[in-house]
Formats: C-alpha cells, structure tokens, sequence
C-alpha cells in the first residue's frame, strides 16, 4: 500500500473513532439528564404502608410488618371484587344501550368497597400504634407520614397551580 493511501485510511480511521466516542459520550449525557428529569419514587417521597415501620425497633418493626401484612391478606379479596367491578363497570361504556346511573353506581360501590377496606387497615394500624411508646408512635407517625405523603398533601386553592418542585442541580 502506498504511503499516501496509509495516511488517508489512518485519518479516516480517527475520524470514525472520534465519531463513535462522541456519540457514546453524548448517549451517556443524554442518558443520565433524562434519569434526572424523571420523578422518582424517592423524589415524590413516597414509600409502601409497610415500610412505615422501618425505624421502630427490631420487635415493634417485626409485629408492625406482620400487623400490615395480615391486614393486606384479608382485604385481598375485597379489592380483588372491588377492581372487577370497575371493570365491569368501564365494560358498561361500550354496551348498548347504556345505562350510566348503573355504571355510576357499580364506581360508587367500588369506591366504598376500597374505602372500607383502607379504613379496616388504618383501624389496625392505629389500635398496634396504642402498644407503642410516644417516642415509637413518633416514629411510627413520620413513617406514615412519608407512605402517605400523596394523600396528606393540601389541594392548591381552587383557581391556582400546583407548585413545581426546584430542580435540584
């Protein structure tokens, strides 16, 4: 091969090589912003009922977890029911004819069906917090307060936005 020949093939060669690593490094970047623009479980601050527990002592922590676990189990099956009546209840939009008072009652007994249940779980919870000390209930407190934090959240005043979060940069 001649050396002019070598010169242009070595040129062309770190071209490439430069192409490829600026892509690789700009994938990387691209990467890494969109992980950062996307919310986070940890960022919404937002954790599961039964981890609420997580700072109580080992034997509380044991007896919470078990509390949360067995409550879970008995209302298994009424949610189950509850999320088949929603279904059937959104299946009800696409029959004819359509009755809307019927669907709008099977979502209400639905919704009841989940309230109930919920409220059977915090009766529970709140019954195992009157075993605890006031500085476990504390605890206790700060733990559901972080697995509730959606729900416990103040609606902005009617006609105003939501606030949005500062990016943390």
């Amino acid at each position: 091969m001649k050396p002019r020949a070598l010169i242009i093939a070595l040129i062309a060669s770190v071209a490439l090589n430069l192409f490829l690593a600026g892509l690789i490094v700009g994938g990387v970047a691209v990467a890494r912003r969109a992980d950062e623009l996307r919310p986070s479980v940890t960022a919404q601050n937002r954790t599961p009922l039964w981890r609420a527990g997580d700072a109580l002592p080992q034997p509380k922590r044991r007896a919470y977890r078990q509390l949360v676990r067995q409550a879970g189990a008995e209302m298994r099956d009424d949610v189950r029911q509850s999320r088949a009546i929603r279904r059937e209840a959104i299946a009800a939009l696409e029959a004819e004819p359509f009755d809307a008072g019927a669907a709008a009652a099977e979502m209400s007994r639905a919704r009841q069906m989940d309230t109930a249940a919920r409220g059977r779980v915090e009766a529970r919870i709140m019954t195992f917090a009157a075993t605890l000390t006031p500085s476990e209930r504390g605890v206790l407190a700060a733990g559901l307060r972080q697995a509730m934090a959606g729900q416990l959240r103040e609606p902005p005043p009617r006609g105003e936005r939501a606030p949005i979060a500062p990016k943390d940069r």
